[in-house]
Parts: structure tokens; sequence; C-alpha cells
């Protein structure tokens, strides 16, 4: 889970740090708009071999790194089970 955490302060020129916690809505700061969103679901599309429904990117889902990191485990973890 550390690429999640990697790609996002690439991506979006952020460091998380106790000024910056994990659980900051990148929405609500400026750090990430629509375009980097589908950026970042398409990244953790490919990398995780997940797919996110259209509920899952329009509700809000995907707006912290600590969100970010227990949907794609979830997902993960239900494939494995799936498989």
């Amino acid at each position: 889970m550390d690429k999640i955490r990697a790609f996002i302060e690439d991506q979006f020129l952020v460091s998380f740090d106790e000024d910056f916690p994990e659980d900051t809505n990148l929405f609500k700061e400026g750090i990430m708009d629509s375009f980097g969103y589908v950026q970042l679901c398409r990244f953790l599309e490919r990398e995780f071999a997940i797919t996110f429904s259209e509920a899952e990117m329009t509700g809000n889902v995907l707006v912290s790194l600590s969100q970010i990191r227990d949907t794609v485990a979830a997902k993960v973890a239900a494939l494995g089970k799936a498989g």
C-alpha cells in the first residue's frame, strides 16, 4: 500500500506528515481535482487489478489516503476470496 502513498505524493506534490495527515480530504484541501481523481483511479485499477463501480467513484469513497488504502485493501481481499 506504500505505492498508493508514493503515487499521491508524486502526482499531487504533497507530503503526508503530522501537518498533513493521511485522513486529509484531498478534494477539500484543493490537492486533487476531477482529472487527478481519474488518474488516481486508473492507477489503482492497473496496479492492484481491481475495478471501481460508478457508485464508488462518485460516492466520496476515495477522498483521503486512509480511505483509499482501506478501499483498495478490501477490494484486494475480496478478489482473494472470490478466486
